[in-house]
């Protein structure tokens, strides 16, 4: 298998980058049906965090609205939800990308002309693909429960963005995770690593509302940044917002997942395994 890793140049390597975009697309569509065919990956984490977010705002909000800004609970608890469908609902290219390294969907794959970042490019474009609607579809029952950002329209849109581009960098993690183990377990673990950290930030309340360790426990947290930009969105108008820790903090996951990524595919490459 190591002796197709060469790289082509010239005319045939045009034909092979050409061949490779081209092949994007279908590669794609077989994801997102594999996503369709398996629940597990497309509704569990999206009834999961509407399950939590309808508790939350019906036990909660009586006792922590006074706390949020606005007077609205669901400003708080919708990011929160979003934040962690970004997380369970990244572990999807994962799962994908392992599914097909057992069946050997993939090693035949690997026997194509096409270029290697096209077979992980696929399952990660699909998992962006249920992110966004997983992400859609929270923030549609969020307006059922009263979500009525002050900046309208456009900071909806932007908050499904943010999750998209945050729930990349951990869709990256999660197919590096697939790509090196070939192990579902490894990729779940992905999402343990995550999860604990969600209840170490102001989950519950605004972070100026936290005290003594937890406080400071939020203030190290990398998920703390992107909450309260999420959160902003919600409460603050535009010219009030600081958006920008939070999304260096998002980029830094896409960064990071994204080398981890192309460490786990230069391994496979070389070694086949």
């Amino acid at each position: 298998m190591s002796t197709i890793t060469a790289t082509v140049t010239g005319p045939a390597g045009r034909r092979t980058a050409a061949a490779s975009w081209t092949a994007l697309v279908p590669l794609t569509v077989r994801s997102l049906r594999s996503c369709l065919r398996t629940p597990a990956l497309l509704v569990s984490p999206l009834l999961t965090s509407a399950f939590f977010m309808i508790i939350y705002e019906g036990q909660l909000s009586s006792v922590t609205a006074a706390t949020a800004p606005g007077g609205r609970y669901i400003d708080v608890v919708l990011p929160l939800c979003l934040l962690t469908t970004a997380f369970t609902g990244g572990a999807t290219a994962g799962h994908l990308l392992v599914s097909d390294i057992g069946s050997g969907y993939h090693a035949r794959l690997w026997l194509t002309p096409v270029r290697r970042w096209t077979l992980v490019t696929a399952p990660v474009l699909a998992g962006v693909a249920v992110l966004a609607a997983q992400a859609t579809a929270l923030t549609a029952l969020g307006l059922l429960l009263g979500l009525n950002p002050v900046s309208g329209m456009p900071a909806l849109l932007a908050l499904v963005g943010a999750t998209v581009l945050l729930g990349t960098g951990f869709l990256l993690l999660a197919a590096a995770a697939g790509l090196h183990t070939g192990n579902s377990s490894a990729v779940g673990s992905v999402t343990l690593v995550f999860f604990p950290l969600s209840f170490f930030t102001a989950t519950f309340v605004p972070r100026d509302q936290l005290g003594g360790w937890m406080a400071r426990a939020a203030d190290l947290n990398p998920l703390t940044p992107p909450l309260d930009a999420m959160r902003s969105l919600l409460t603050s108008p535009w010219t009030e917002q600081n958006l920008l820790p939070g999304t260096l903090v998002a980029l830094a996951f896409l960064v990071v997942g994204a080398a981890a990524a192309h460490l786990a595919l230069t391994r496979r490459t070389r070694t086949g395994v």
